[in-house]
């Protein structure tokens, strides 16, 4: 169960900015959040770290950002099984069930992602697809050091109130 919780948090880690998205459309959960502002930031930091030149940067940017949204898609699905499933008493069977499904899920997204690496290096080289994979990685985790932050932030600001 501790790996379906951890893959979990993976999945939304690498789909944060597409949640973003719908977030502000209802502007409920996030309000003030900018999908467009998140994208520039990711592709700032991604560009920077990997040396990406403009042209490359705008080869490769509408292939990752594609890649993102197709990952949302399927992620969603799951998400929205893991919900429905959520409050229910689960039996043996149908954790079996649905341990499974999330496995099927990364191998999925995984092969999504291998079928996209083929895309990325028709425009740019292996070594800055490399290097985007870490800057990638890296921007992911400083958006949940920030969010961390600034939890941690409001918490306290609660507690003063």
């Amino acid at each position: 169960m501790k790996q379906i919780i951890t893959s979990l948090a993976l999945i939304f880690i690498c789909t944060i900015g597409l949640q973003a998205q719908e977030n502000n459309k209802d502007n409920k959960r996030r309000p003030g959040f900018s999908h467009e502002k998140f994208q520039a930031r990711q592709r700032a930091f991604i560009t920077e770290y990997a040396r990406l030149t403009p042209e490359e940067a705008e080869k490769f940017f509408p292939l990752f950002f594609e890649l993102q949204k197709s990952k949302w898609d399927i992620n969603k699905e799951a998400r929205n099984k893991f919900r429905k499933k959520k409050g229910e008493k689960l039996n043996e069977q149908e954790c079996n069930d649905l341990i499974h499904e999330f496995a099927d899920v990364k191998i999925k997204v995984a092969q999504l992602e291998k079928e996209y690496i083929e895309k990325y290096l028709k425009v740019i080289p292996a070594k800055k697809v490399m290097d985007i994979q870490r800057a990638e990685d890296m921007f992911q985790r400083e958006i949940l050091k920030n969010m961390s932050q600034h939890g941690a932030k409001r918490n306290n600001e609660r507690r003063q109130q």
